[in-house]
């Protein structure tokens, strides 16, 4: 225990700048809040580099993983943590700590203190406070002083290792303008579509070749596991005072406390003064959008039984409570009821190949008739097809028609007027070709303006990419296994 930062608490005025190991990864994990009295604590959580890592040993690094991040997002964390897999960060986190202990990384008593004593969280008037310290650590974390400590501990161990691996890194002049350009020049280019649709009265599909398809293709018309849920509604006016929203809440809670799965949800939920509705049943793959249920929430409904209710969900109208009213596990429906289904995945899959045999012919042709001096508007006249011309656009930007499409925007920018014509290119309306028209170069003078902003940009960007590297390397190494998923209360 650290006595003489917390009997002393040396105060000085440091900015305390957070970095390491919180990457954020969007998903949803077994979460510690499930271990219980069942477990024991030494039962295994996974396997790393060979060796058995106790749930006792997990679960610390758990917990750090946490601190850290309520100290990243202050009052927003409960908004995002629904959003993080603290799973997957503890694990990073266990890993990173056991290769800075193999390189021998130490962070000694004073480092801990510093790091500490800079953290705004336990400041007043810009120093240290010892008391705040306590209190947070206690009330907020949860934690016992010791325990957060040498979690800040190998929070320092974990910066020096990132910070051996990005030492020599650095961004050459010619690097940024490079980087630079690629991300903001311009380009307009003409293309014409190979619409697959335009082949669609040439097919006939018998019914014969239909049923073939769907008796060697079954799997691919399976109905996913679908829920129909009831739910009861506690409306709360967003200019309600503090007081009425909390008596609404505390209705919601009681209600959900007092109500088994046997009673009559519907006649319950209007006793206490809720609205009911109902979803209809709805599929993971396509879920109920209209009360934008978090993907947590749809997790967990599709976990349930028939039956079950739910805890409290805060939504932006109030608060709901929602039963479990029916499921309908997963099946392959019949011929008849998939028939058009299976129609229309043979069309779009017939007229796709013959849309890209076509693009590909008219290629040839156009290639060869620009190289006779012809333009590019002319080739494709002859041809029969339509030219379209896009606005300016930077790379990753929406194109009108097209959408948001990475190989559309690579292929524009590897164009120029000494070799204006694309491959066949594909996108989600079809195949095209494109046809390099101008580049809009980058404005000069404001490049110069936000030169050294963005080469401290892209330094970051290049530090976050080899500290992505050092993790994915060790992992790799470590031959992680979790047991988390096996693990059943």
């Amino acid at each position: 225990m650290l006595k003489i930062m917390r009997n002393k608490g040396v105060a000085k005025k440091v900015l305390w700048v957070i970095s390491g190991i919180i990457i954020i990864s969007f998903g949803f994990g077994f979460g510690m809040s499930r271990y219980g009295n069942k477990i024991s604590l030494t039962d295994s959580a996974g396997k790393a580099f060979g060796k058995k890592i106790s749930i006792k040993e997990f679960r610390a690094k758990y917990l750090d993983s946490r601190d850290q991040a309520m100290m990243m997002y202050g009052e927003n964390f409960k908004k995002v943590s629904a959003l993080m897999d603290l799973n997957s960060e503890a694990w990073t986190r266990l890993l990173l700590v056991k290769e800075a202990d193999r390189r021998k990384i130490t962070a000694a008593d004073p480092e801990v203190i510093t790091y500490i004593e800079s953290i705004p969280f336990f400041q007043r008037d810009g120093e240290f406070d010892r008391k705040t310290y306590e209190t947070i650590i206690k009330y907020s974390f949860g934690r016992e002083p010791r325990a957060f400590e040498e979690g800040i501990r190998d929070q320092i161990k974990i910066m020096k290792l990132f910070r051996e691996e990005t030492i020599g890194l650095n961004v050459a002049d010619e690097t940024v303008r490079k980087e630079y350009e690629r991300r903001n020049q311009k380009v307009e280019v003409s293309y014409c579509l190979v619409d697959p649709k335009s082949f669609a009265d040439k097919l006939t599909l018998s019914d014969k070749e239909l049923q073939d398809y769907f008796d060697a293709q079954r799997q691919d018309f399976l109905e996913p596991d679908s829920v129909n849920l009831q739910y009861a509604a506690f409306t709360i006016d967003p200019k309600a005072s503090a007081d009425d929203k909390k008596i609404i809440s505390e209705k919601a809670a009681n209600f959900y406390l007092k109500t088994k799965s046997s009673d009559d949800f519907s006649a319950a939920a209007i006793a206490a003064g809720a609205q009911v509705k109902e979803t209809g049943f709805f599929s993971m793959e396509q879920p109920e959008t209209d009360q934008n249920w978090p993907l947590e929430v749809l997790q967990k409904v599709f976990e349930a039984k028939t039956g079950d209710i739910l805890k409290p969900v805060g939504t932006d109208t109030g608060i709901q409570v929602i039963k479990v009213s029916a499921r309908k596990p997963a099946f392959v429906p019949t011929f008849n009821k998939a028939k058009n289904a299976v129609k229309e995945k043979i069309l779009s899959e017939k007229t796709l190949a013959m849309a890209k045999d076509k693009a590909a012919e008219i290629r040839k042709t156009i290639t060869s008739r620009i190289a006779g001096a012809p333009s590019f508007d002319a080739a494709i006249a002859d041809l029969g097809l339509v030219k379209k011309t896009t606005p300016f656009f930077a790379l990753g930007d929406y194109v009108p028609e097209i959408g948001i499409s990475e190989d559309f925007s690579a292929a524009a920018f590897t164009l120029n007027k000494e070799k204006p014509l694309s491959d066949v290119v594909f996108t989600s309306r079809g195949p095209v070709i494109l046809y390099f028209e101008a580049l809009q170069p980058i404005d000069e003078k404001k490049f110069e303006e936000v030169k050294k902003d963005f080469t401290a940009s892209l330094y970051e960007e290049q530090k976050v990419a080899a500290m992505n590297r050092v993790i994915k390397g060790i992992k790799e190494k470590a031959g992680l296994e979790s047991y988390l998923d096996k693990i059943r209360l």
